[in-house]
């Protein structure tokens, strides 16, 4: 039994995947800078007592969509209006959000995902130039390494040939 592993981990481990894994999840973290800044020690405050996490620490997102109650609490933390931070301190953890706090939460994680998946390409096009651009990215790393290379080794030569 190799434990509790994600499906990424499953296929490289065991050469194979689950359908319903419980611990196939991406992870993803709320970017402090885009948070009210006003308000901003209080909600790192919140998160630690309240769930022991830090300002940034990784939450899940799980294949079917649903939201784990860290996952579900710690957003209702990161995105409650400032007025509702102290209601939210004040009540029971996991017990259910108000519905303002919920839709906040959940749109803070729709938010999340339209940034990070608009980073990438939407079509097989996109995807093969932006591989084509890393690639040649590489390229040109790898040319000026092997110049600054040859470049210290002439040097060296004209220094030993010097003494």
């Amino acid at each position: 039994d190799f434990g509790p592993r994600t499906n990424a981990e499953l296929l490289v481990a065991r050469g194979e995947v689950l359908a319903a894994n419980p611990h196939d999840a991406v992870g993803f973290h709320i970017e402090a800078s885009t948070l009210a800044q006003g308000s901003l020690r209080e909600r790192e405050q919140l998160l630690q007592s309240r769930l022991g996490l830090a300002l940034e620490a990784e939450l899940r997102l799980h294949p079917s969509g649903t939201l784990d109650p860290i996952t579900l609490e710690a957003l209702a933390v990161l995105s409650a209006p400032p007025s509702h931070l102290a209601a939210l301190a004040r009540s029971q953890v996991f017990a259910p959000l108000p519905p303002v706090l919920e839709l906040a939460a959940l749109a803070t994680l729709r938010h999340v995902c339209l940034v990070r998946l608009g980073r990438y390409g939407s079509s097989l096009d996109e995807d093969e130039e932006a591989a084509f651009a890393l690639e040649q990215q590489q390229r040109r790393r790898e040319e000026q390494e092997d110049q600054q290379e040859g470049q210290q080794e002439e040097e060296g030569a004209e220094a030993c040939g010097a003494q």
